[in-house]
């Protein structure tokens, strides 16, 4: 049987570090921002209708 390789430092840390930047981006809690930003739909529908009328009239 063949035996593994050594893993140096510098191979855990960027196995390490992968996993830290695939684990950020699964992340739930970086769309916890947008749901506070979020506008309601009523006020929402309101813009849209307002930027409508204002594009018609142009």
């Amino acid at each position: 049987m063949a035996h593994s390789p050594k893993l140096s430092i510098a191979a855990i840390g960027t196995m390490s570090s992968v996993f830290i930047i695939y684990a950020l981006i699964k992340s739930p809690l970086k769309y916890q921002w947008a749901s506070e930003n979020r506008i309601s739909p009523k006020a929402d529908l309101a813009w849209r209708t307002s930027s409508q009328k204002w594009l018609d009239n142009q």
